[in-house]
């Protein structure tokens, strides 16, 4: 059977090329689709304790708290979708986190408090309610000049990135 011996032909050229690292996907070959991303809810109630327990100890970053949300139906991305990741930070009054870049955009929402954000030249003041954006590639920090906890909740883009096999983060100098 002519269709027989056409598969064993591509196996046998496939042996060649392929190996541990490398594979072959021949045109319009079968794949399977990405397991199914549900939605998600995530109280802000109870990542609260976590954050203030993480800002406490400073271990990280004195001062300061992060922490992200991904999903395990997104694999190898670590986002929340094959393309966004979310999460939140803490910044204790009068602290600021460490300059830094990479090079996934992020929108930010500020839940709470009030500050400034120095994005490349640009100094934003932002409180409550306020949304501001950080291209990707700006060296930028976040300073509290509150009295109380500033919590800022941020979407960046670093699954598409990550899934490209480019993220990059860098510490900055001030």
């Amino acid at each position: 059977d002519l269709q027989t011996e056409l598969k064993n032909k591509v196996k046998d050229i496939l042996k060649e090329i392929e190996n541990e690292d490398l594979k072959v996907v021949i045109f319009m070959e079968h794949t399977s689709p990405p397991k199914k991303v549900q939605p998600k809810l995530i109280k802000f109630s109870k990542v609260l304790p976590l954050l203030e327990m993480v800002a406490e100890e400073g271990t990280i970053e004195k001062g300061v708290a992060k922490v992200m949300f991904y999903s395990t139906s997104t694999e190898r991305n670590r986002g929340l979708t094959p393309t966004m990741m979310a999460g939140f930070q803490l910044i204790k009054p009068r602290h600021s986190t460490k300059p830094h870049s990479h090079n996934m955009a992020s929108i930010y929402l500020v839940v709470k408090g009030r500050g400034y954000s120095i994005v490349g030249d640009k100094k934003l003041e932002w409180e409550s309610g306020d949304v501001f954006v950080v291209p990707a590639n700006e060296i930028h920090y976040h300073v509290n000049i509150g009295e109380d906890y500033a919590i800022l909740f941020d979407v960046t883009d670093s699954g598409l990135i990550e899934n490209l096999g480019i993220l990059e983060f860098k510490e900055e100098d001030k």
